[in-house]
Formats: C-alpha cells, sequence, structure tokens
C-alpha cells in the first residue's frame, strides 16, 4: 500500500523547473501534535486507523517548500470524521496554536512570532472535488528589528480510504496561486484514483 501512495504524492515532474527536492524528514512530535488538533477541535483522533501513509520528498526553491502525503485508513469512518474536523469552526484557532507554539521552538534565539493568522475554507475552491477543504495563513514574525511574514497554504484532499494533502510555505509572498492549483490537481487527480 505505501508503494501505492507514494504515486500519489508530489513527484519531480509536477514541479516547475528550479525546485529541487530532499527526502522527507519526520518532525518530532507529528503524532503527538495530531492528537493534540484532534483534542483541541474536539474530533476523533484517526491516527490508530492509519494503514499507511507515505510522504513527497520536501521540495524547496529561494524561500519556499512545498510538500505532499498521503495516508491510506482502515474505514471510511476515518476519512468522514477527519473531514468533519475540517469543516468544524474550531479548526482555525487551534491549528493557529499549534503553528505558533511549533515555530517559537524552531526559532533561532531572539526571534519572535507575533501573530498566526490561519482560514480554512470548506470545498475545493473551484478545484477538483475530491479536495475537500483549502487553507491559508500567514505567520509574523520579527528578529533583530526585522520582521517578516511566512504565508502558508494547505490543500486536503481524499480518495478511496486515502486522505493526501499539498502544503507550501513561503517567506515574504505567497505561492503564486495558478502554480498551487495546479500541484494540487496532479495530486487529487492521482488520489481519486485510488
Amino acid at each position: 500500500m505505501a508503494a501505492q501512495l507514494k504515486k500519489m504524492v508530489l513527484q519531480p515532474q509536477d514541479l516547475p523547473a528550479g525546485w529541487k527536492g530532499t527526502p522527507y524528514q519526520a518532525q518530532a512530535g507529528q503524532a503527538s501534535d495530531d492528537a493534540a488538533l484532534s483534542k483541541c477541535v474536539g474530533g476523533r483522533d484517526t491516527q490508530h486507523d492509519k494503514v499507511a501513509e507515505a510522504h513527497s520528498a520536501d521540495y524547496t526553491m529561494g524561500n519556499g517548500m512545498i510538500s505532499s502525503s498521503a495516508t491510506s485508513y482502515r474505514s471510511q469512518s476515518d476519512i468522514d470524521a477527519d473531514v468533519e474536523m475540517l469543516h468544524n469552526r474550531k479548526l482555525e484557532g487551534c491549528l493557529e496554536q499549534m503553528v505558533k507554539k511549533n515555530l517559537a521552538t524552531s526559532l533561532p534565539a531572539g526571534s519572535k512570532v507575533e501573530a498566526a493568522s490561519i482560514k480554512i475554507t470548506p470545498g475545493s475552491a473551484g478545484g477538483p472535488s475530491n479536495v475537500v477543504a483549502t487553507g491559508t495563513g500567514i505567520v509574523k514574525l520579527s528578529a533583530n528589528r526585522q520582521r517578516a511574514a511566512v504565508y502558508l497554504t494547505f490543500a486536503f484532499i481524499t480518495g478511496p480510504l486515502i486522505e493526501a494533502d499539498v502544503q507550501t510555505e513561503t517567506l515574504g509572498a505567497p505561492l503564486p496561486a495558478s502554480m498551487l492549483k495546479s500541484l494540487v490537481a496532479s495530486v487529487a487527480g492521482r488520489a481519486a484514483k485510488g
């Protein structure tokens, strides 16, 4: 199953020239973050029902980073529970708290997270019908009297007993919408087939 999922995530040919892939590195505390997010929102934590998962490389160019993942689950009720959580109004506030906490621990000394704003929109935003929600965020940082903004985007995608996502993080300016749309369409098309 993992090999099948690996074909669904972003592939080098999905990205424009110039983006370089480095192997995915698991983030410490990801499972506890997922559990904490489910608890904050009041949703069901489905991570124990995962069958397999795969991650794309982390693609970088300049101040931008793009990645994706795909996960298979035991039952449709797991997918339904996660989609329900995506449509919960509490999610934005919970994500903002988590982003602030995680960034605060990873920033260099003297840096500070000033604000985080995340907006989750249910539905495909005009994209493929299996995109169940999209999200955007801005995190404002300060360090040594300098200010910067980190722009985040997320797309949450479903398939047969599958969840996939595309995430971007850019410093200074958001990723062009047309490029994001193309990347999401590539992953959504493969996820829909399962």
